[in-house]
């Protein structure tokens, strides 16, 4: 399922790219693979140069993301939405309180003593 999702997101992010002429200065994808190529010399590891189409993808992809957060007029929509249950949350809530203060408790004199 994440496989199939991830590869129609790509496709459409890849679509409006293309439609909307968005693209990636060569200067911001150099300025990429430079600190990757320092990150790689710093960790000891080989440095594969061939991955430029794919700092060129991500870039353009992120670009995108940008772009439709900037133009797009999206409402949030929740649907199968469960009824908030105030009493469930409220020993959730009462439950996190009593193991911080456990945790925040300070041994007495008698009991720091072995």
């Amino acid at each position: 399922d994440d496989i199939v999702r991830d590869f129609k997101v790509s496709m459409a992010t890849d679509e409006i790219a293309r439609l909307e002429g968005i693209s990636v200065p060569d200067d911001q994808i150099e300025e990429q693979m430079e600190a990757i190529r320092k990150d790689a010399a710093e960790n000891k590891e080989e440095f594969d140069e061939t991955i430029r189409s794919k700092v060129d993808a991500t870039l353009t992809r992120q670009a995108v993301m940008d772009w439709l957060a900037e133009n797009s007029n999206l409402e949030v929509e929740y649907k199968n939405e469960e009824e908030f249950d105030e009493d469930v949350m409220q020993k959730l809530a009462d439950d996190a309180l009593e193991r911080e203060e456990k945790l925040t408790e300070v041994p007495s004199e008698s009991e720091t003593v072995a």
